[in-house]
């Protein structure tokens, strides 16, 4: 069985991770945000990082035993997860210890260190939302009300209540009345850094609104003097990215299990 670590427990992994600057992974290191497993207390040559839909393989692969208990752990905590191995060790462990039980699926980096952002356009994209929609950061109130819809969920879940996601996120929704229709707030937080999470309703899609809250999110990110990160799912969400600034980087490959029922 493998041992969690609490969030005031992280500095042992510290070694471990100290090479990669994800924002994820940084976060759950600093213990501000996600959940981490090692096989044993105090020194470990490898750790799980699992945070919302995304899972780290850090350190060593482990044989035997321990690779069997690795295993059970990413079935039981990162089932659907973007699994991201940490160099070429970890992709060949996984192929052999899964045996064709995942799959290579695609993702889009952006350049973190290359932004062109244009305040008076993003505040343009604010301006520019349709008659009724009203764009307003998150409250304590809007925190609990984006939890309660599958859709809009995320913008929140990886906080542990609303004064965690205050005091260590924030973010921005649109309004239409009392209903929530879309956002973009923090999916994570490290350092300086924050992780984007942008999703709008099924039936408010291509009205401007996910862009106009995406803008509101970056121009207190400039304010504040913190880097955005935005890692995309899908070319569609690459172009959402280039029209508030950002520079594609590349495509690039990790791996997620196979669902039971897939061929």
């Amino acid at each position: 069985m493998m041992v969690e670590l609490g969030r005031m427990k992280r500095q042992t992994i510290e070694e471990l991770c100290k090479e990669n600057n994800e924002v994820l992974v940084r976060g759950a290191v600093d213990g501000i945000i996600g959940r981490v497993w090692v096989p044993q207390l105090g020194n470990s040559s490898y750790c799980l990082i699992v945070v919302g839909d995304f899972a780290y393989l850090m350190g060593l692969p482990p044989k035997g035993e321990r690779a069997l208990d690795l295993k059970t752990q990413i079935y039981q905590s990162a089932p659907r997860a973007y699994i991201y191995p940490q160099n070429g060790r970890w992709e060949d462990w996984l192929e052999e210890e899964f045996m064709g039980q995942t799959r290579l699926v695609s993702r889009y980096a952006l350049r973190k260190d290359e932004h062109h952002f244009d305040s008076g356009l993003l505040k343009q994209y604010i301006e520019s939302v349709p008659k009724g929609i009203r764009i307003k950061r998150i409250d304590d109130r809007l925190y609990h009300q984006a939890l309660k819809e599958e859709w809009s969920r995320d913008l929140c879940a990886n906080f542990e209540d609303e004064k965690h996601f205050q005091e260590k996120g924030f973010g921005y929704v649109a309004l239409k009345g009392r209903e929530l229709v879309a956002g973009c707030s923090a999916y994570g937080a490290s350092e300086g850094m924050m992780e984007i999470e942008v999703d709008t309703r099924k039936d408010f899609r291509r009205q401007g609104l996910a862009l106009a809250c995406s803008a509101a999110f970056l121009l207190e990110c400039l304010e504040k003097g913190i880097i955005p990160n935005w890692d995309a799912v899908n070319l569609q969400s690459v172009g959402l990215a280039e029209k508030l600034g950002y520079v594609y980087d590349r495509e690039y490959q990790v791996y997620q299990l196979r669902e039971l029922d897939e061929e």
